[in-house]
């Protein structure tokens, strides 16, 4: 049945169903009466046009696992970049500079310094100076990858709707050819009233790709990417941002506007 597989590609549902309907017609004349009134028997072309809709659902899987490739290795990527920003040796703070006395050391620090703290410990300052703004540099970047992850399993749930409406549309051309062909054989057959209401394959039952292995092993794999990194950025602010800075430092890593610190209010 080369005509099939012109009906698989054309765009014009309502040429393609006129034209099962006219192969109805001529194989309800041409092939054996039985093959159409026989409940348990699937007429050829009832076979056929479940086969073109198998291999079409094949391809539409065969889609999906690329797909499900391709999100997973973007998830990797970013995975990557989060854990090469967080194993920078320049987030880290630095040791307490030792007590060696209080030589005056005004004016070697960005701002006013008390006059009392040695030059060891201005130092101190500006190193942690440069750390937090290295830091605040590396969490965004954080961030940003971490948000794609997100954003991943987002679009690994869309592909799976998507697949889903494929399959079903797949399900409902096939289902409207045989239909077409069938009111072609009904026109046709000489004993009409012995075919019976549903031909064997006629009609079947879809299911959902949200509860398949497929659908299951993208959503595991991108969520424990997730988790990885989650806890792994936890642990790594906690490092980073030691209990004792003040508050103010740790909003300024958090989403939204950087607050204003409160030596640079005094300033202003």
């Amino acid at each position: 049945m080369a005509f099939l597989s012109r009906l698989f590609k054309r765009g014009d549902p309502l040429a393609d169903r006129e034209e099962a309907r006219r192969q109805g017609m001529r194989d309800a004349r041409q092939h054996p009466l039985g093959e159409f009134t026989d409940p348990e028997f699937q007429p050829a072309y009832v076979t056929e046009i479940r086969a073109r809709a198998r291999e079409q659902i094949t391809e539409v899987d065969r889609r999906l696992a690329a797909t499900r490739t391709a999100l997973l290795e973007r998830a990797a990527g970013a995975r990557e970049e989060i854990l090469r920003e967080l194993g920078r040796s320049d987030t880290r703070p630095e040791p307490p500079p030792p007590a060696n006395g209080h030589e005056p050391a005004a004016g070697l620090d960005e701002r006013p310094v008390d006059a009392f703290i040695s030059i060891a410990e201005a130092r101190a300052r500006r190193a942690e100076s440069r750390r937090r703004g290295v830091v605040e540099e590396a969490d965004a970047k954080v961030q940003r990858a971490r948000a794609l992850i997100e954003h991943l399993t987002q679009e690994w749930e869309s592909a799976l709707i998507d697949r889903d409406h494929e399959v079903e549309a797949v399900h409902a051309r096939a289902e409207q050819l045989i239909a077409a062909y069938k009111g072609g054989v009904l026109r046709a057959h000489p004993r009409k009233e012995e075919v019976p209401s549903l031909w064997k394959g006629e009609v079947i039952a879809t299911e959902p790709t949200g509860d398949t292995a497929t659908a299951l092993s993208g959503r595991e794999e991108i969520g424990r990417i997730l988790r990885e990194v989650e806890d792994r950025i936890e642990v790594w602010r906690a490092e980073v941002l030691p209990r004792e800075l003040p508050s103010e430092h740790r909003r300024q890593l958090s989403p939204g506007p950087a607050a204003t610190a409160p030596d640079d209010r005094e300033d202003a």
